[in-house]
């Protein structure tokens, strides 16, 4: 029904933001469909627990929102890896006439994350980012808090002297075409 209401209200002329647990959002597959995507309105969809949310139990992980909303046309989705990353995605979000997916996690963030792929603190310009490794011979690819983990898997892959690239992703809809570039 919130989501329903909340398309009301962009149909109106509003831009509203709706806040969802992303195992909630599951329930209004139909909603996001018919009544906000297919009809282009600009809901910002904030879809917290994003993810594996610990101690929330298994009908809490927030691990099927990607492949819900990502093959539903006129919807982006966006992963922040970073607090500074979400504060950006959420300063631009009013400036979109389309539906929105922001999905955080629950938790805190991981430090490495800001210092390796922002160390400038340029969030502004989140999308495809990667560490920079000359003539890698390992690229893992990663977003949302999983990248916490591609970091762990660097550090083994370094002791085994694996060249290892990290591509974060944080624009996971619609496919950014730079990230072509970047192989």
């Amino acid at each position: 029904h919130a989501l329903t209401f909340s398309a009301g209200l962009a149909a109106a002329g509003l831009k509203p933001y709706f806040a969802v647990y992303s195992t909630f959002l599951q329930r209004a597959y139909d909603n996001l469909v018919h009544d906000v995507a297919l009809q282009k309105l600009p809901v910002r969809i904030l879809v917290d627990r994003a993810g594996l949310a610990e101690g929330d139990g298994a009908t809490h992980h927030g691990i099927f929102d990607v492949a819900l909303a990502s093959h539903i046309p006129n919807v982006s989705i966006l992963s922040p890896a970073s607090y500074g990353s979400l504060c950006a995605m959420l300063s631009s979000s009013g400036e979109t006439d389309a539906p929105l997916l922001i999905r955080y996690p629950k938790g805190e963030e991981d430090t490495r994350v800001s210092r390796l792929f922002y160390p400038d603190g340029d969030y502004e310009n989140y999308g495809v980012r990667a560490l920079g490794i000359p003539s890698p011979q390992a690229v893992l690819v990663g977003y949302g808090t999983a990248v916490s983990s591609l970091l762990d898997a660097v550090r083994i892959l370094l002791a085994a002297h694996v060249r290892t690239e990290v591509i974060l992703l944080e624009t996971l809809a619609p496919y950014d075409a730079c990230a072509v570039r970047l192989f």
